[in-house]
């Protein structure tokens, strides 16, 4: 007998059975994993390349609808009568100025007579130099024209530059007739490239960072116009599937970039918006193969991984059939152990293999039923000792288990605290004049004003009839501070009328007594008596009014 054959007689029939179902479930996921991976991944990559492609259609969108904005800025410069009329140039000068303040993207405009000399500009920048030989006046003097973007020449020296690189604009130029229809000069307007930078940041940088990537804006010839700094005035010739000047529609490809590295690249050239016919400007959005693709490959990981999953359950399937009579018991076990864990009754599983296995996990849910219910009632009862039924704030029983909690926490943390005893002024007359319902709605209102009058962490409690107790903690520095800011907030929101049943009015006061632990005593029994003596000693001195205990 083979070393194999013996081997394999050595397993048992269950043991074999479940491998040829591991065996047969194994092959069979692989095979449709494989199936299913591949046409899901085919239709994830197309929506990831779409959506690319979409990212540089916004982007190309946003521009030439700001472009057009732009244009239809200047047609309304045009309205200007100071531009026809013989007007003079300070005048000028000072609506052109005006006209610039009231849109950030303009770093220059300047009005130019039929030879080219600028007559008035911003700032009065180049006024009096010629400018006859520059593509914005011979262009402008013909028609409406606009200008691809281009580093600043003339006004490179001229106006200010807090970055220090290199400035680029995009130029508008126009021509001025008077009524006769007689050319008056040029109207040439110079837009700041930082508006483009703008739109490309604020509106596209934060999705595509947490994407890993890129947004790049090329001319017609394919330089790049923006984008990372290191490609900035590179032309990008060497990307096949740079769209023509005809096709506008936004497309998607995957393309090797001069640094060899492969990027998911999608484009959209522009076509123009309304009063802007468009530069011929492609946007282009890439991003790397590896991170764009990477849901397909974790899609496909994850197929094959619940295959195999799959697979190791139809295995232990076997075992679980084997060892059924036990396993109803390891579930109970299980159930009882998260009870004891603090989970509810409900985690004990109706057992109905066998009569007696549905009978035990009947009793058993019945019984944790029964003593949750139980808890529950115990939980409500210490709530009632513990909370004063009229105003819901804690009473005495709860002041006093706080305070030893607090006590040690207090020590810890290196605080300190401050008991403040409060006993309303003029109650009594309430109830003897309005009667006792009305002093049980005063109660409740004056509640309401305690809670406010509270910081977060801090306790207020009810002694009995209008007496109450507020525990402070803080830093030993800051008690005489907090003391006081509390009891000037409490003596003004007590001190407010209070409006009770049929339009009848109210006014009470407060007296106020404070004593600091352990400031004033170690004990905090000790601090309680002092802060009750405090009070005391309030309402002697006239009332309405906080005494602090002082040694």
């Amino acid at each position: 007998m083979s070393v194999q054959a013996w081997l394999f007689s050595r397993f048992s029939l269950r043991s074999r059975f479940i491998a040829l179902i591991a065996t047969l479930v194994f092959a069979t996921t692989l095979l449709l994993g494989w199936v299913a991976s591949r046409e899901s991944a085919q239709q994830m990559e197309d929506n990831i390349g779409n959506a690319t492609a979409e990212a540089a259609y916004q982007m190309i969108d946003k521009l030439d609808r700001n472009m057009d904005a732009r244009i239809k800025e200047v047609k309304l410069l045009l309205a200007m009568q100071a531009l026809t009329n013989d007007t003079n140039t300070n005048v000028l000068r000072e609506q052109l100025e005006r006209l610039q303040d009231n849109h950030n993207v303009v770093s220059w405009i300047g009005f130019t007579d039929p030879e080219g000399t600028v007559q008035a500009a911003t700032e009065g920048i180049l006024e009096g130099v010629s400018i006859a030989q520059r593509p914005v006046f011979m262009e402008g003097r013909e028609a409406l024209w606009i200008g691809d973007v281009h580093e600043a020449v003339l006004l490179a020296q001229l106006l200010p530059n807090p970055s220090g690189e290199a400035l680029k604009f995009v130029d508008i130029a126009t021509p001025v007739y008077d009524r006769n229809e007689e050319l008056q000069g040029v109207l040439a307007v110079h837009l700041s490239w930082q508006w483009a930078e703008y739109i490309q940041h604020s509106m596209f940088a934060p999705t595509l960072q947490r994407q890993d990537a890129e947004m790049l804006l090329l001319s017609a010839n394919g330089t790049v116009l923006l984008g990372p700094e290191a490609l900035i005035g590179q032309t990008l010739n060497s990307l096949k599937h740079i769209p023509g000047p005809t096709y506008t529609s936004p497309q998607w490809a995957i393309e090797t970039w001069p640094n060899g590295e492969q990027f998911v690249t999608g484009y959209a050239r522009s076509s123009g918006f309304e009063d802007f016919s468009g530069l011929g400007w492609v946007a282009v959005s890439r991003k790397p193969v590896s991170t764009a693709f990477a849901p397909v490959e974790e899609l496909q990981a994850a197929i094959m991984g619940i295959g195999i999953l799959l697979a190791l359950l139809f295995a232990m399937a076997g075992w679980m059939i084997a060892s059924r009579m036990v396993a109803p018991l390891s579930r109970l076990a299980s159930a009882a152990d998260k009870i004891q864990d603090g989970e509810h009754a409900y985690c004990i599983p109706l057992e109905s293999g066998s009569p007696e296995m549905k009978r035990l996990s009947t009793s058993m849910r019945n019984m944790v039923s029964r003593l949750l219910d139980q808890r529950q009632t115990i939980h409500r009862l210490e709530d009632l000792a513990n909370t004063d039924p009229l105003t819901g704030l804690p009473n005495r029983a709860f002041l006093n288990q706080y305070l030893q909690l607090a006590i040690p926490e207090a020590e810890r943390n290196k605080q300190s605290m401050a008991v403040m005893y409060i006993d309303l002024d003029g109650f009594k007359q309430v109830n003897d004049e309005l009667g006792h319902h009305a002093g049980d709605l005063l109660l409740i209102e004056i509640t309401q004003r305690l809670k406010t009058a509270l910081r977060s962490g801090d306790v207020v409690a009810r002694l009995g009839g209008d007496e109450f107790v507020m525990v402070l903690k803080t830093k030993q520095e800051h008690l005489e501070m907090l003391t006081h800011e509390v009891s000037r907030r409490l003596l003004t929101a007590i001190a407010q009328p209070i409006l009770l049943p049929e339009n009848k009015r109210a006014h009470v006061g407060c007296s106020l007594g404070a004593a600091w632990w352990p400031h004033h005593g170690l004990h905090i029994d000790t601090v309680l008596q002092l802060a009750d003596s405090a009070l005391y000693a309030a309402k002697s001195k006239g009332k309405h009014q906080l005494v602090i205990h002082r040694p």
